[in-house]
């Protein structure tokens, strides 16, 4: 099937009505997106905000005749259909190796909703700038709140924690806010950062605002990952657009000025704290409040029968792994946690197996939790999850998939584009968010057809009209 150009730019014709309530349920998906904290056990699942938020959605639009158009049209884009046929692979691989169908099932659901999600997101091009200005204006709140959170829950040790866990692993409270755990909080900061500090055209307060807060949240977070992967994600930014770009060297070096500012104040922020000699709180005794039970995983494996486990992956009651150096010890600390697993996953890696997988979710069924006896094992890795459950069959068609975000993403986006999935990828590598609706917003956005000011970027630059084919998004 051949998608036409002439299909990309379809202007439904909506009423006021039908546009306001569009546009508040896509905000409202937004909104959903930072509350991966919430959700409610139905015959047996466990339903998240952010799953139930994005079927209204797609009901709405489908049942709507004018909007139905618009969807069919974004489900025909090449990134939808990549994706769909991931999601087809891991129904058809699940079926032939899973233990469990009912295990099983939480997440192919899950990818169902997610397929849904960016459908629905794409079908209107201001559907996906509303998300965009969201996105933008939470990066700042989302940070300080988290940095506030943070200080109070330290000073108090517990007494008051709100939107913390107690950390067992550094012995310390870290924020998390709405967000499911500390690492999906940092990760939807530095992924709505990545796409607010790279924007054209951002302000000089703006830019001051980002770069005080941002470091402050991923200070609140205690992820080391997160600051990996902003870091990342802006020296590929830098990179693309110094070396690809075609406009003057000072226009360039303007463009990237913003994200240089932002590394500088990470820089100086870590850099205050090592002085002081970390972040750990002064009394290393625990406090009667913390418990190892409070928090939920992080990961969607135990959607069928979830049960409580620690904030962070390695044992909090075993001597061995207290004595590490954070994120980056590969015996005691949570690199070391991710080889062990990674290791037990690859029992299963072997003969058909490796080449068609295991079927979704499985690893649980096969083992337990490294450290963590009674608790049903997962696997925090996009690369070995997928090539686990979907082989190097469903592997490919990942990696497909991203290849196709970014052939797809308009030519003035793409600087930005390389410096989100750059960070994107390695974030997932450690502590995969795949499963979650920012992934598929993310998206969305990032493929949205280019605003005014991209535009006449692109026509200053004499490159002429800078739309490229393959877009669907339609116009209100």
């Amino acid at each position: 099937m051949t998608f036409s150009p002439a299909l990309a730019y379809a202007r439904p014709s909506l009423s006021a009505r039908t546009r306001l309530i569009t546009l508040i349920l896509i905000g409202a998906v937004v909104v959903s997106s930072f509350l991966g904290r919430y959700d409610a056990e139905i015959v047996g699942f466990r339903v998240r905000v952010e799953q139930v938020v994005p079927l209204a959605l797609a009901a709405w639009m489908l049942v709507h005749p004018m909007l139905r158009g618009a969807f069919l049209r974004a489900l025909r884009h090449p990134v939808p259909l990549v994706y769909a046929a991931f999601v087809a692979w891991n129904v058809v691989t699940t079926l032939v190796f899973s233990p469990s169908l009912t295990w099983s099932a939480s997440i192919l659901i899950w990818l169902v909703i997610d397929l849904l999600l960016l459908v629905s997101m794409m079908a209107l091009a201001e559907g996906a700038d509303l998300a965009a200005r969201l996105g933008r204006i939470s990066v700042a709140p989302w940070a300080l709140v988290g940095f506030a959170a943070y200080v109070v829950a330290n000073v108090t040790r517990g007494q008051i924690a709100l939107g913390t866990d107690f950390d067992w692993l550094y012995e310390v409270y870290v924020s998390r806010l709405t967000a499911i755990e500390a690492n999906i909080y940092a990760s939807i900061l530095i992924f709505w950062t990545l796409l607010t500090i790279t924007r054209r055209g951002i302000g000089r307060w703006e830019t001051a605002a980002i770069a005080i807060a941002v470091p402050l949240g991923l200070v609140a977070s205690q992820t080391r990952t997160a600051v990996f992967s902003l870091v990342l994600g802006l020296g590929v930014f830098v990179l693309f657009t110094v070396f690809s770009l075609r406009s003057a060297w000072r226009e360039r070096l303007t463009r990237v000025l913003p994200a240089g500012v932002l590394v500088v104040t990470l820089v100086v922020t870590y850099g205050i704290i090592a002085a002081l000699g970390g972040t750990e709180p002064a009394d290393r005794t625990l406090p009667p409040s913390a418990s190892p039970t409070a928090s939920v995983s992080a990961t969607p494996v135990d959607e069928v029968t979830p049960s409580p486990a620690p904030t962070r992956e390695p044992d909090p009651t075993n001597p061995e792994q207290q004595n590490k150096i954070g994120d980056v010890d590969f015996q005691g600390g949570t690199i070391g946690f991710r080889l062990e697993v990674a290791r037990l996953a690859a029992q299963e890696m072997h003969g058909v197996n490796l080449w068609f997988g295991n079927g979704t979710n499985t690893f649980g069924l096969r083992h337990e939790q490294p450290g963590t006896p009674g608790i049903s094992g997962h696997i925090i890795m996009l690369p070995v999850q997928v090539l686990y459950d979907g082989g190097v069959v469903g592997l490919g068609l990942l990696v497909a998939l991203f290849v196709t975000v970014f052939v797809c993403v308009p030519r003035e986006r793409k600087p930005v584009a390389a410096g989100l999935l750059a960070s994107y990828l390695l974030s997932a590598t450690l502590t995969s968010m795949f499963w979650f609706a920012i992934t598929w917003i993310l998206i969305a956005v990032i493929l949205r057809p280019l605003g005014d000011d991209e535009r006449n970027d692109s026509r200053d630059s004499g490159r002429g009209d800078a739309r490229e084919p393959g877009r669907v998004f339609g116009r209100v």
